[in-house]
Formats: structure tokens, C-alpha cells, sequence
């Protein structure tokens, strides 16, 4: 009587989930998250490409046309599911970054002050009276 299964996905959703999974990956593309509406946004700026994902609709943009559709949040879920899992590697690739910067600062300043250390020199001020 129901069918609560997933629905086969249409030759336009199809479609956005393969723009979706290609902006995903690329990592010149800014991915933000709407943290209170939670909607997420894949901006190709180099293009002028614009794409939201909310709880039930997709829209696409650019400096011409604009694309908004409705789907089921099943559907949209799964797209911000991928987004977030991209976001997610992105965001480790850089804290592994940040700490071998932090790494590097320490050495650096280390050397530093081996250096200082080593050519330190007294120098006596004998004032005779």
C-alpha cells in the first residue's frame, strides 16, 4: 500500500547529484554552511556559479539563469551528506597543515635560540679605580 523506499532519481536529479559530487570534490570551489537554517552553499566563483542546498529544494544560479526545484528530503539530505563529507577532508587536509606550521615555527624559533646561545659573549667592563 505505501512505499516508503527510495524513488528512482529523474534525469535532472540525477544531474545534481553529479554537479553536486563534482563541486564537492574540487577544492577551489568555498563550501559555507547556514548553521541555524542549515543550508549549504557550493560557490564557484571563477564561474559565477552559485548552488544552495536546503532541507527540501535546490537551487542553482549563475549570472544568467537560475534552476529551483523542490525534492524530497531524503534526497537532500543525501546531497549535504556529501558536501559535508568533502567539507570534512578538506578541513582535516588543513589542520594537518596548521599543526606542521605550528611544527616548523617551533623549530625555527629552536635554531634560533641554539643560535643566540652559541654566540653569546661576555664582555667584561673592567673600570680599575
Amino acid at each position: 500500500m505505501f512505499n516508503f523506499g527510495k524513488k528512482t532519481t529523474g534525469e535532472d536529479s540525477q544531474c545534481i547529484v553529479e554537479i553536486i559530487n563534482n563541486y564537492s570534490e574540487d577544492s577551489s570551489i568555498k563550501k559555507l554552511i547556514s548553521p541555524i537554517s542549515d543550508e549549504y552553499y557550493l560557490l564557484d566563483e571563477e564561474n559565477q556559479v552559485s548552488i544552495c542546498i536546503s532541507d527540501n529544494e535546490v537551487i542553482l544560479s549563475n549570472h544568467v539563469y537560475l534552476y529551483k526545484k523542490s525534492f524530497n528530503l531524503s534526497f537532500t539530505e543525501d546531497l549535504k551528506k556529501q558536501v559535508k563529507e568533502h567539507m570534512e577532508k578538506e578541513m582535516q587536509a588543513l589542520k594537518k597543515t596548521l599543526f606542521n606550521n605550528e611544527i616548523n615555527l617551533l623549530e625555527k624559533i629552536k635554531g634560533l635560540s641554539e643560535q643566540r646561545k652559541n654566540s653569546l659573549t661576555i664582555k667584561h667592563n673592567l673600570i680599575s679605580s
